[in-house]
Order: structure tokens, then sequence, then C-alpha cells
């Protein structure tokens, strides 16, 4: 399928790398600084939480003047158990690469992550080892209707939910964490193609002159949209150690649509050097200082090329115990604008169509990290 007429594509919600940060804005940037192409950018977790493992692999690239980075298709990934030697395999699915939805790590082990790229390009991870898990004991969801400030329509508050959890600290050991979340939004439309027809799961160019510019497919089972978060949420217990904390704040589910949603929130206990590496990404999102600046060598996490140890290797493998709580939103009596604007729904005419039979109307709930038609638990009808 062409991966540009997808309709539910959108690198702005990957904020695990740096790069994904710099793209997270509307307007591409023109680069005010030396920038380099092919650099590699590879973000990846191996959880304790089935369905929650991924790998993402990017490449810098720069197009027309402005740069950004290319998801790199036809790489061979795989986990692999440093004790066991056993290697698990992950498939590309929506410019991501994911394992088994029943793969999860263990705590103790020790995993790292191995990357062919198409073009023989190697690289690897050093080892991880999977930490105690460390529970959620309540999220909460808070809405408010000036969230956060965005440069939308020259800049304005939009609505959402504030996300804070509690956790009780373990006494006994030093503990970081890093917090993610997935949001479940149903959907009703799988697919959009612009200039064409929906034809065996392809958008086929079919140009008819003056008749509709898109045509819109409906989902053929139930199928809900992932978002997840554009942020970065981090912790130590340094000067917290065998505390409770309550309401922590971890992120922001804005209000992108008033579909109702279930927010699952992700808990990783990490290492020290993990949590070293997401401080730095956290300052440079926070600050929002790195945008014309190349990124810092103190970005670089634990990956590397094994047949060129000279070349920089942008991103990081984590191992992670991961807690995971997850809450139902009812979003029906919300007042304000919904932050996304919608295009009038067309769909592909059935009488007297000019365009090549048979009509189609439905498109599948393709599988993917943004995309699932695996019912969310929690879920409410």
């Amino acid at each position: 399928m062409t991966r540009h007429k997808k309709y539910f594509c959108n690198r702005g919600f990957w904020l695990f790398s740096f790069l994904v940060f710099i793209l997270s804005r509307t307007d591409p940037v023109t680069p005010e600084f030396e920038y380099q192409d092919g650099l590699v950018f590879i973000e990846s977790f191996a959880s304790t939480t089935p369905g929650a493992s991924f790998a993402i692999i990017n490449q810098s690239e720069t197009e027309f003047g402005f740069y950004g980075v290319n998801f790199l298709e036809g790489a061979v990934v795989s986990f692999e158990n440093v004790d066991t030697g056993r290697k698990v395999p992950l498939t590309e699915a929506g410019e991501s690469y994911i394992p088994p939805r029943e793969f999860a790590v263990t705590t103790g082990e020790e995993w790292k992550l191995n990357v062919l790229l198409a073009d023989g390009r190697r690289y690897e991870s050093e080892p991880e080892r999977v930490l105690e898990t460390v529970p959620i004991k309540n999220i909460e969801l808070e809405y408010d209707p000036e969230l956060v400030f965005r440069e939308i329509g020259g800049g304005k508050f939009v609505p959402g939910h504030a996300i804070s959890v509690s956790f009780d600290d373990p006494a006994d050991q030093e503990n970081h964490y890093y917090w993610s979340f997935r949001s479940f939004e149903s959907l009703m439309f799988c697919e959009k193609c612009f200039d064409g027809v929906l034809r065996d799961g392809n958008c086929i160019p079919f140009d008819v002159g003056f008749l509709d510019p898109y045509f819109d497919y409906i989902c053929e089972v139930d199928c809900w949209r992932i978002r997840f978060p554009e942020s970065v949420a981090i912790f130590d217990d340094a000067f917290s150690n065998g505390k409770t904390i309550t309401n922590f704040k971890v992120g922001d589910a804005l209000l992108y649509t008033k579909e109702n949603m279930v927010v699952e929130v992700q808990q990783f206990s990490i290492s020290a050097a993990a949590h070293e590496y997401y401080s730095i990404l956290k300052d440079l999102v926070d600050n929002n200082g790195g945008l014309n600046a190349p990124p810092p060598a103190a970005l670089i996490g634990n990956l590397m090329n094994p047949d060129n140890p000279a070349e920089f290797v942008f991103g990081r493998f984590t191992a992670a115990a991961t807690s995971t709580a997850s809450s139902f939103l009812d979003r029906s009596g919300i007042m304000e604008n919904q932050i996304e604007l919608r295009d009038p729904i067309i769909v592909e005419p059935t009488l007297n169509s000019p365009y090549p039979p048979p009509a189609t109307l439905i498109a599948p709930c393709e599988e993917s990290k943004f995309r699932t038609a695996i019912r969310p638990p929690g879920w409410i009808e």
C-alpha cells in the first residue's frame, strides 16, 4: 500500500527520538547548521508488557532544502536474549518494527537489539538487563480547557486531559522511571485515497477530471487509532526513596477529537544510563533549544555499528520492566472544539460509477504501532 496516502500514518507522534522532536513542528524548518544526510536514528523498547515492544529505524534526509527523517524499510530486526541466545524477529508494520504480539521480556533477563539494513549496514545495542517492576497504584485524568499552548492558528491554548500517576517507590534500591502512554480512539474510516480509488488494498490513481478529490473507506471491523505522547516524562528517587509518589504528571492527552478514548499509561523501570539519555532528550524537548543546533554527542545511546565503530548512531535500545494502568474517558460532554479539522466524508459511488469495478466502500484495519483491531482494555461501548 502506498505509504504517503495512508490516512493515519503520522510520524509526528513518535517523540521517541530527537529527529522526531524536530519533525513534531507543523512547518518544515530550513537547516541553519551543517546537516548530514544518512544519519541513522534507532529507538527501541523491549517490555514486560505484551504489545508494548517495538523498534523504529529512521535515516536523516534533506529534500528541497528542508531536513527530516524517513523510515527505513526492509530491515531485518530482532531482539536477542543474551543469556540463552534466543532471537525474536520483528516484523515491519506501519513504519515501525514489532515482535509477535504475545512477546514480553521477563525480570532478570538480559536482551539486546540487532538490526541489518537493506543496504547491508549492521547495528546492535549493548545488552540491557530487565529490572523489577514498580506497579502503578492509580492514574488520574483531569480535563483542562486550556491545557497546553500550541502554535495553531497564530498560537493558542488547546484543551485536553492531564495524566497523572501514583505509585510506591521501593526503599531498598535506586529507581529510575520513564513514562509513556497510548490513547485509543475508535475509527470509522481506515483509508483515504486521493485522486484515485481503493482496489486490492492499494490506492490506484484514476483521473476523471472534475470529480471528487478523495474517497473515504469505512473500517471493515472495529478499529482503534493509537496515539503517543508528545513529551518526555522521567523521574528518579534520589530525594524520595521509599516514599509514595502521588499525582505525578506524566503526559497530556490533547483533544484531537471528541471520540471516546481509553488511556493506557506505561510506567517503565529503567537503568541509570537510560534515565540519563532520556533526561537529555527531555531537556531538548522542553527547552525547545535544539531545533537549529546539531544533536549533542551526549544524546548518543547504547547503539553501534560493529563494522564501523566510529559511526555515530543516535537513539537507544531499552529493556524495561513495565507496569500499565488504563482508564476510559467519555468525552461526549466536552464543549470546546477539537484540535483536528475533519474533511467532508466522501465515499465511492456505487451506481453509474466512472471508476473500475468493483466499487469499494470498506478497508481493513491494518495492525501497526498506530492502529489496532484488538479491543483496548477498559473500552466501554
